[in-house]
């Protein structure tokens, strides 16, 4: 199954554009903005402090994705040396819009503090959720990377302003009862598709450690009716 999975990621290698950070944009997210959908970014080695958009349909990955990973994957440079960092400034990753169905493989999320949001089921008072990664409407397929120290609170010192309520790591809502910060005196909260919500959420092959929040120290997810997979994940505290 594994050699499976590497073979269609690299087929969509070869049959897509490539875009390569830093060699051809500086940043990752530049790299995201001249991307379109099924198109591939390959992240070089480095820490990035960047606080990342993701809305578009495309293979975001180090270069383990070129990599046999094994059961040792833990281990893999490219993994471990590839870090995208909230820098306690807000999630590393937001992905969202139209059931995009994205691919996020091999890297090393860390420092994530969450996005500020309200959940109307929850009251109409903003929380930060999605430490690592924010997922909204949104069904990627995360796999071979490595969670560490998101969340804010006392896993990461808690000198954080706020500490994160649901998914320290990783969270995933399906719900329209939501409202983002930057929504709030815009329309771009609209998020309607017609395409169809895949039945399995595949968040397999991770590794998480001293992330925290409220509910879901690792992973949290409102209002999506599919399983998630999470098979072949290491949790250091679950």
């Amino acid at each position: 199954m594994k050699k499976l999975i590497a073979v269609l990621l690299l087929s969509s290698i070869y049959y897509s554009d490539v875009i390569h950070v830093p060699g051809d944009h500086a940043t990752i997210q530049e790299g995201i903005n001249a991307s379109v959908n099924f198109d591939t970014v390959i992240v070089a080695q480095g820490t990035y402090y960047e606080n990342l958009l993701l809305g578009k349909e495309i293979v975001l990955a180090s270069n383990a994705i070129y990599d046999e990973l094994g059961a040792d994957w833990q281990a893999n440079e490219n993994i471990n040396n590839t870090v995208i960092s909230g820098d306690h400034n807000g999630s590393a990753m937001i992905i969202r819009y139209g059931n995009i169905e994205p691919t996020v493989l091999g890297f090393t999320f860390q420092d994530g503090i969450g996005t500020s949001m309200i959940d109307v089921d929850c009251g109409t008072f903003p929380v930060r959720s999605g430490g690592a990664i924010l997922i909204y409407k949104a069904y990627p397929t995360i796999m071979y990377n490595r969670f560490l120290n998101n969340g804010g609170g006392e896993n990461t010192g808690g000198n954080d302003a706020a500490s994160v309520a649901n998914g320290g790591a990783i969270s995933h809502y399906a719900s329209d009862d939501v409202e983002f910060d930057e929504d709030r005196n815009s329309s771009s909260q609209n998020t309607s598709s017609s395409r169809t919500i895949p039945g399995t959420l595949n968040i397999q092959n991770n590794y998480f450690e001293g992330n925290s929040a409220g509910d879901g120290e690792n992973v949290y997810s409102k209002g999506y009716e599919g399983d998630i997979d999470v098979s072949g994940s290491v949790f250091e505290d679950i």
